[in-house]
């Protein structure tokens, strides 16, 4: 499995939870509203944007660029492990985001370290400025880990170029849309790159847009489908 279908199928499991949180909401509205005429009632796609108001983020905490929050992340993962090295750092945007609140590149991160030493790899939660270890296990790390040096493209720049290049048209065309992204720090294609992969992903109409990047040059590596 490539690195792609990987952080693909994680983003496959946010993206099923958000379309069960939703089914559930629009549900007990309708419970609580007069059922329309079959005949003039609107498609199922129709009836969620017109509640994309409804549903727009409103976040319980500020949130971080992917930078920033990775200065709290490592500080907590190095107390982990003395020798501990980036090997993800995800985040998911609300359902119904806009683009202007994504090019902001701020949300609550999830970093996930390495431990060469320990054989483990710890997961780390980045709320504004806080770090908390979530979970640790075992983990036997088969691909050579890229230097974290090497990263310059923070996320809301990432974003910029994703929107630039297609995320845009995507969310006015598409509609409501849940926006993830990974930065990749094992080298499993052998090319030494650390990168991006931004995607976003349609609940009215089941379409998805991705994007990989350079993580240091800001290169666009591909676009799926291409633009």
């Amino acid at each position: 499995m490539n690195r792609l279908e990987w952080i693909l199928g994680i983003v496959l499991v946010v993206l099923l939870l958000a379309v069960g949180v939703l089914s559930l909401t629009l549900w007990f509205r309708n419970d609580r509203t007069a059922v329309p005429n079959p005949a003039t009632a609107a498609n199922s796609a129709t009836i969620i944007a017109q509640r994309a108001d409804d549903i727009a983020p409103t976040p319980a905490y500020d949130g971080r660029s992917a930078i920033v929050a990775y200065a709290a992340a490592q500080e907590a993962a190095l107390a982990w492990q003395a020798d501990a090295q980036l090997l993800l750092a995800q985040a998911t945007w609300p359902q119904g985001s806009t683009a202007e609140q994504l090019r902001r590149g701020e949300e609550s991160w999830g970093f996930t370290f390495y431990s060469a030493s320990a054989q483990s790899i710890g997961v780390f939660s980045v709320v504004e400025d806080a770090a908390t270890l979530v979970s640790e296990g075992e983990h036997e790390q088969t691909d050579p880990l890229l230097s974290a040096s090497g990263w310059n493209l923070d996320s809301k720049d990432a974003i910029e170029i994703f929107l630039a290049g297609g995320g845009s048209t995507f969310l006015a065309e598409q509609g409501v849309s849940t926006m993830t992204m990974a930065l990749l720090a094992s080298d499993g294609e052998a090319n030494g790159r650390l990168e991006w992969q931004v995607s976003l992903f349609s609940l009215q109409t089941g379409q998805a847009f991705t994007m990989r990047l350079d993580a240091t040059s800001g290169e666009v590596l591909e676009t799926n489908p291409q633009t």
